[in-house]
């Protein structure tokens, strides 16, 4: 016959568990923001202004402003518009959704 197998709830094992990926958030940021501009350093977005393939994250600091949509809407429009060119992805966009609130 099958015993009852008992499981103990461990809170502090439980708070471990759900800590442990995000104990270095900024390390994985800054991996994670490196990967995007390797991947995009070739696009046109990118290129105005002047990273020339740096992937750093002082660097993306520096001299890539802060945007909303607004700032990025022509090039989205181009994008949507079927231009081909590596806008503001390096990758190749296939579908556009758009979704108005």
């Amino acid at each position: 016959m099958l015993e009852k197998m008992e499981t103990k709830f461990d809170p502090e094992e439980v708070i471990e568990e759900f800590e442990m990926p995000t104990k270095d958030a900024e390390k994985v940021q800054k991996e994670t923001l490196q990967k995007i501009l390797k991947e995009n350093g070739s696009t046109e977005y990118l290129k105005i202004w002047s990273l020339n393939g740096r992937t750093d994250h002082e660097s993306f600091k520096a001299f890539v402003p802060f945007v909303i949509h607004k700032d990025l809407e022509p090039y989205i429009q181009r994008m949507a518009g079927g231009d081909t060119f590596p806008i503001l992805t390096g990758k190749l966009i296939t579908t556009i959704s758009l979704r108005y609130l």
